[in-house]
């Protein structure tokens, strides 16, 4: 059962979206909060934040998080409200938000949500990486950073020790290291460098933490 009634809902130019809603004077919240002094408490209102975002898109959306949030009065049933989400520009998959009542203010904060069809899609994307283009890639990163010469990711042996025959030290790998933690949005750390001697183990490194 829905707990509020839609009345409207608009998204402007700029991806603002404004809600506009009447909370039901039998909604279930109001059987804890409180029988005989009903209000609406603020995890529902923060759900009428995430409901603003998500129902201005396609997108299939997730709550990842909230911060800075403020109730400032009492929401009754029967009260009509508007909830205003402002994309931030200063940080991608994140919303100001505003929920008025009678034009005054009762909550605000920073929504941050993810977008559940685009992680599966990079988890697919992930999982389906071939451990030979991956190994190629490093390849092609570990010569450009290196400045190695005579050697193409084609040709770079991934089975060849780096630190032995290559001559590659701790340096050298720390800086590969940051390259492919950039480039992959993993994390790699500084105890597993000893164990990343050739091509192929950071490879299955790197698909280990994908």
């Amino acid at each position: 059962m829905k707990w509020y009634s839609m009345l409207g809902l608009a998204v402007s130019a700029s991806g603002q979206v404004t809600l506009s809603a009447q909370v039901l004077p039998d909604s279930p919240w109001f059987d804890g909060h409180f029988p005989k002094d009903p209000i609406l408490p603020g995890i529902a209102q923060l759900e009428m934040a995430f409901d603003a975002v998500r129902m201005c898109g396609k997108r299939n959306l997730a709550v990842s998080g909230f911060k800075r949030v403020r109730f400032k009065q009492i929401i009754r049933p029967s009260q009509k409200l508007k909830i205003i989400a402002t994309p931030r520009k200063s940080e991608r998959a994140s919303y100001t938000f505003r929920i008025l009542v009678e034009d005054e203010l009762a909550c605000n904060g920073v929504l941050f949500v993810k977008d559940l069809d685009a992680d599966n899609m990079k988890e697919e994307t992930m999982a389906k990486t071939d451990l030979k283009d991956l190994t190629v890639h490093i390849a092609k990163i570990m010569i450009e950073e290196l400045k190695l010469e005579d050697v193409t990711p084609e040709t770079f042996d991934p089975e060849i020790d780096l630190v032995d025959e290559v001559g590659i030290d701790s340096m050298d790998l720390a800086t590969v290291a940051l390259v492919l933690q950039d480039e992959y949005g993993i994390r790699i750390d500084e105890d597993d460098y000893i164990s990343l001697t050739t091509i192929n183990r950071i490879a299955e490194y790197v698909r280990g933490k994908l």
